[in-house]
């Protein structure tokens, strides 16, 4: 025992001093140091990636920088490489790109594409059935947010025939599946039925999610990524979105999921782990194309799936508030509706939630 801890130690000092060195988390998708090129040009320096590294293309500008974002920052509020069951970051056949990170002086942007690996023969799509293209930009304040949000939601226009008038590819505050408001205000196309797109706005957050399909562009799985997407600016450290006061989750009068607690559009959402001080049991199983999470307490069970707007109970099939997404490992449901199914009674005062048996 007294071996492994020592082990366990060296490790994990190794790890602190890669952090140092290189400016990463222990599990950052960031480039390393080597692969990177230090230039100078038009009195501004900047770091960029030579060659793309493991599907990412990187910048990032060293001085004059005016942001307090950087890449890693960028990373957490966008999906990792495998958290979309059924989807992938597969290589560009033309770029050799799944992932851009660009951090400017004023702003950062991140687009990220998850395709799957199912084959057709749309050289279009390049030869992906599915593919899901997310795009977020932070600003160092709000205005250089709206400004870059009103140029996304005005859009190209489009015409049903020369002899009718142009009309707004986006519908502003409108269209979406579940009909709920998404961030301080959005935009949706839905104009073609092999895509579709939702964008948002939080304070200096911009966020895009486009669906292409061979077949038909599922709205209601956009919608639902486009949640998990607004959880993660709310709940960052930075308070990238709506600085509100945080909620409190109370489990027997004890806190539980410390910052981890999010009102989305008054809804409140946390991880399905801050259940199991209340005696709740819990079983997650995690395939390729699925992510699933039971649990269990005094004989009751309750069944949810990433990215659906349902969850199972003996009764049958209950509708959702919000979807069910993950994030970190872990995957963040409806908490009020959740705990009530297994038993549990629910009060809230302002922001705070308890949960008693």
């Amino acid at each position: 025992m007294k071996a492994s801890r020592i082990i366990t130690i060296i490790i994990l000092s190794t790890t602190a001093l890669a952090v140092l060195v290189l400016g990463q988390t222990p599990e950052s998708e960031l480039p390393p140091k080597e692969v990177l090129k230090i230039k100078e040009e038009n009195g501004e320096k900047f770091l960029f990636t030579w060659n793309v590294w493991n599907g990412i293309a990187y910048t990032e500008i060293l001085e004059p920088k005016r942001t307090d974002i950087d890449g890693q920052t960028l990373l957490d509020l966008i999906y990792r490489k495998d958290e979309i069951p059924g989807l992938y970051t597969i290589h560009n056949p033309l770029t050799g790109t799944h992932t851009a990170i660009s951090v400017r002086n004023d702003w950062a942007y991140i687009i990220r594409t998850y395709r799957s690996k199912e084959k057709v023969d749309v050289p279009s799509v390049h030869n992906a059935l599915h593919a899901v293209r997310i795009e977020l930009r932070v600003y160092s304040d709000f205005k250089g947010a709206e400004k870059w949000a009103n140029e996304w939601s005005r859009g190209p226009r489009w015409a049903r025939s020369p002899s009718e008038p142009t009309e707004p590819v986006y519908k502003e505050n409108r269209g979406l599946p579940s009909g709920f408001s998404l961030g301080e205000r959005y935009w949706v196309m839905d104009n073609l039925p092999q895509t579709y797109t939702i964008g948002f706005l939080m304070e200096r957050v911009v966020t895009q999610i486009w669906w292409f399909s061979h077949a038909e562009a599922d709205s209601v799985f956009t919608e639902a990524l486009a949640w998990g997407i607004e959880y993660r600016i709310q709940q960052h450290p930075k308070l990238l979105g709506m600085a509100k006061q945080p909620m409190k989750v109370l489990v027997a009068n004890q806190p539980v999921a410390q910052g981890k607690a999010v009102s989305l559009a008054g809804v409140t959402v946390a991880p399905i782990s801050a259940l199991e001080p209340a005696q709740v049991a819990l079983k997650t199983e995690r395939t390729k194309t699925e992510w699933r999470a039971t649990a269990t307490r005094n004989g009751r069970w309750v069944k949810v799936k990433a990215f659906s707007w349902e969850m199972e109970t003996p009764q049958g099939k209950v509708k959702l508030e919000r979807p069910v997404f993950p994030h970190k490992g872990e995957l963040i449901v409806p908490i009020r509706q959740v705990a009530e199914a297994l038993g549990l009674k629910v009060e809230q005062k302002g922001q705070t939630i308890a949960l008693r048996p």
